[in-house]
């Protein structure tokens, strides 16, 4: 089954030369998700944050950005693929983070105690599920190990993007490069968080960049110029990264996100 260790240790051993990533988009991701990640989450004294999925920091370490949130914090990241948090643990080491902890384990049985952390960050992890019930078990668990007054920011595939159903005949074609799953719309996240007792304070879309046109541009600049567009790319990032200040932000994120806090 796709959502199974073996499959993600297969998807792991595919990757272990690193996955490609433009160098701009891989540097606006990383960037993107660290600017939300610091509005949304307090600073706290050497918080201790856990991190699902160590996919970014394994195969792609420019667009990690757990390692970066807050100086000083105890980061623990959890995936399924042994070869993926053994990957990502070598990479945080040579790149200067040889305190960031890894440990394999499913984000629906997570070996931690209650109320273990101060911040959980999930970054599009929960959507490679086949059934919507395995989203609500692992959100479950995520707020089984948060500690009262703590921050749960979790991000899902955004169904209602306006090129969904391109994304969707994607999928159906099997063009992806691993699974991706069931997802859920903003309001439904939002009702999942509050059914397990957490108030959500902030919800919002992310990356505004049309996935497939901007690709094969990036494509096209890199054959022309190489690394001589990287400007241009990241200007031309930026400026569709506006689209999220208008009111059809779900409309054109690639991404929702939430923000909910634990009751004390």
């Amino acid at each position: 089954m796709e959502t199974d260790a073996s499959y993600w240790q297969h998807i792991a051993e595919r990757y272990r030369g690193g996955q490609h990533m433009d160098p701009a988009l891989a540097e606006h991701t990383r960037q993107v998700n660290l600017e939300l990640v610091r509005r949304w989450a307090p600073m706290l004294a050497n918080p201790r944050i856990l991190k699902t999925d160590a996919f970014a920091e394994a195969a792609c370490p420019a667009r990690a950005f757990a390692w970066d949130v807050h100086e000083g914090a105890q980061l623990v990241t959890i995936d399924i693929a042994p070869g993926l948090s053994l990957r990502g643990r070598q990479n945080a080491a040579s790149l200067g983070h040889e305190k960031a902890a890894y440990a394999t384990a499913d984000v629906r049985f997570i070996p931690f105690a209650d109320g273990s952390f101060d911040l959980v960050l999930s970054d599009s992890t929960l959507d490679h599920f086949h059934a919507t019930d395995d989203i609500h078990v692992a959100l479950r668990e995520l707020a089984r190990v948060l500690k009262p007054g703590g921050t749960l920011i979790v991000t899902l595939d955004n169904p209602k993007n306006l090129t969904d159903p391109l994304f969707q005949l994607w999928i159906r074609r099997g063009k992806p490069p691993f699974f991706i799953g069931k997802t859920l719309s903003q309001e439904q996240l939002v009702q999942s968080l509050e059914n397990l007792g957490l108030q959500v304070t902030d919800t919002t879309a992310m990356f505004h960049y049309p996935r497939f046109f901007t690709k094969a541009v990036l494509r096209l600049m890199r054959r022309v110029a190489g690394s001589g567009c990287d400007n241009q790319a990241r200007r031309m990032l930026q400026a569709l990264n506006k689209l999220g200040e208008f009111e059809t932000r779900y409309l054109t994120g690639l991404f929702v996100a939430a923000r909910a806090v634990k009751p004390s």
